[in-house]
């Protein structure tokens, strides 16, 4: 019997000898767009393949030259594939961070958008819901008068409605009142009436603004550090910022949103691929910053804080020098108004010859000639005692 199967899914067929044979045909190219792999540079080089260590030791220089040059060629091929690798993965990058940047602009601006659409409504918790046909309008105007001291006209009111699914409470078996959203003709009244809502306080009743779903659940997650900073702080001090932050005596602590402003200020007309480029240069230029090897220090290694404090101690002890104690220089006290007293100097009158001279001495008149000699000759005689007239000057009368 024939064989039915036939191609790639016909079975093994065995020949004269005994042995299978596999029949299956081989794969070929059917594409025109196919490309064959380009081949290795020494594929089906038998002798490159079969060089080994001994081999290569035992070729002449110039095979060896051949071989090295050989491999460092290819060596440069698989660098510069690696190198478009590289660059192709930070240009994929660039376009994903440029595009992420976008979309974060795109949801901010929607969400920004959709608050300034909500700030004129104000949402209104507490109220009874009535079965059947109610007056939501005529509700809150009367709300507004009794509880808040406000008068406002109806045309100010332009819509009144219950928001939410009922809820059955199973205990009493009623219904639990939803809230009422209320859209305010002007903004003016929606500041008004939030300035008068701290009138409510120990109520069952609640006021509180309409957000977004995003920005609403931020400020919920926010709303147990409020009222703990403002339990801490004071009402006045603590105040809960657009879309979601808190802030404590004007300092912003927790912000949510921590990039709403700087990228609301982005263009959603730009250049993306002007900001492609840019994006892919810097982060071509941060990998080879972090690629760089970190440099050595070439100063000296600094001891340890501890030893040099030790040393720079003992240094100071040595060269500190030994102060005397000073003597107390009191000034004697004085009569009021009066200067002080010159000091006093005692005047020594010279005396001729530190040797003391007596007359019993011998030698005596010889000493005192030559004491005389040296002293400062009189020009002028004198005339002496009585008659007697000395010729000499320097002689001595005895």
């Amino acid at each position: 019997m024939a064989n039915r199967y036939t191609g790639k899914y016909a079975p093994l067929s065995s020949s004269r000898d005994g042995k299978t044979r596999d029949s299956k045909r081989r794969r070929h190219a059917t594409s025109d767009s196919s490309v064959p792999c380009s081949p290795h540079p020494h594929q089906g080089d038998l002798q490159f393949s079969a060089t080994s260590r001994a081999q290569f030791e035992q070729m002449d220089m110039e095979h060896k030259f051949n071989c090295l040059f050989d491999m460092i060629s290819t060596n440069y091929d698989m660098n510069y594939k690696l190198d478009c690798l590289n660059n192709s993965f930070y240009h994929s990058k660039a376009i994903n961070d440029v595009t992420e940047a976008r979309l974060r602009l795109l949801e901010y601006k929607s969400l920004d958008i959709e608050a300034r659409s909500l700030r004129n409504n104000l949402i209104f918790n507490g109220f009874p819901e009535c079965v059947g046909t109610e007056e939501c309008t005529q509700t809150i105007l009367e709300f507004l008068t009794s509880k808040l001291n406000m008068t406002i006209g109806l045309h100010s009111i332009v819509e009144a409605r219950r928001i939410g699914r009922r809820i059955v409470a199973r205990a009493q078996g009623t219904t639990r009142g939803r809230a009422i959203l209320v859209t305010l003709s002007d903004p003016r009244y929606v500041n008004d009436i939030m300035d008068s809502a701290k009138l409510l306080k120990n109520t069952h009743f609640g006021i509180s603004r309409d957000y977004p779903r995003e920005i609403s659940e931020a400020r919920k997650e926010l709303w147990p550090e409020f009222k703990a900073a403002r339990e801490k702080y004071g009402s006045k001090s603590v105040k809960m910022l657009f879309p979601a932050a808190l802030s404590v005596h004007g300092e912003v602590i927790r912000n949510l949103f921590p990039d709403w402003h700087s990228v609301l200020r982005g263009s959603r007309n730009s250049d993306v691929a002007s900001r492609v480029d840019q994006r892919f240069q810097k982060i071509t230029a941060d990998y080879a910053v972090s690629a760089q090897p970190p440099k050595l220090s070439t100063e000296p290694p600094k001891e340890p804080i501890s030893v040099r404090e030790v040393q720079s101690a003992s240094e100071d002890e040595s060269d500190a020098a030994v102060d005397e104690p000073e003597l107390p220089t009191e000034t004697p006290r004085r009569p009021k108004g009066k200067a002080p007293a010159a000091p006093k100097q005692r005047s020594r009158k010279p005396s001729l010859s530190r040797t003391k001279l007596s007359s019993r001495q011998p030698g005596y008149l010889k000493e005192v000639h030559q004491v005389m000699s040296q002293a400062t000759p009189i020009t002028s005689p004198r005339p002496a005692a009585g008659n007697t007239v000395i010729d000499n000057p320097t002689a001595t009368v005895v």
